[in-house]
């Protein structure tokens, strides 16, 4: 399962990317984790990924979901900003999930678990 990680801030993406890998060891979930930071880096990559976490917020962030939608509709996005204001757009890209800053590991939990189709 390829996982990237999109974000501004190099501490962010770190945590985030930490989080990530101690969910994957703790279910068992095999997985290679890419960061890209900054975030605009990502809508030029080709490679496909399973899970993206979106952490760019803003209009920004909605384009590159935009983008990655039109590119892999299977792609499980998951979109993290400080507002809820872009939580209903990316409803509207079938997004997994919506993660309203500030970032804590259960959600990381429950935004695997969505993508993944765990339990709820």
């Amino acid at each position: 399962m390829n996982i990237a990680v999109c974000e501004n801030s190099a501490a962010a993406a770190e945590q985030l990317r930490s989080w990530i890998e101690q969910y994957c060891k703790l279910y068992q979930v095999p997985a290679v984790l890419k960061c890209f930071f900054p975030s605009t880096a990502f809508p030029a990559h080709d490679e496909r990924f399973d899970i993206v976490y979106l952490c760019t917020g803003g209009h920004t962030g909605f384009y590159q979901a935009r983008q990655l939608r039109e590119r892999d509709p299977e792609c499980k996005i998951i979109l993290v900003d400080d507002t809820q204001a872009f939580a209903v757009k990316g409803m509207r890209l079938h997004c997994t999930d919506f993660i309203l800053r500030p970032v804590e590991f259960r959600h990381i939990v429950r935004s695997m678990d969505l993508a993944l189709r765990r339990r709820m």
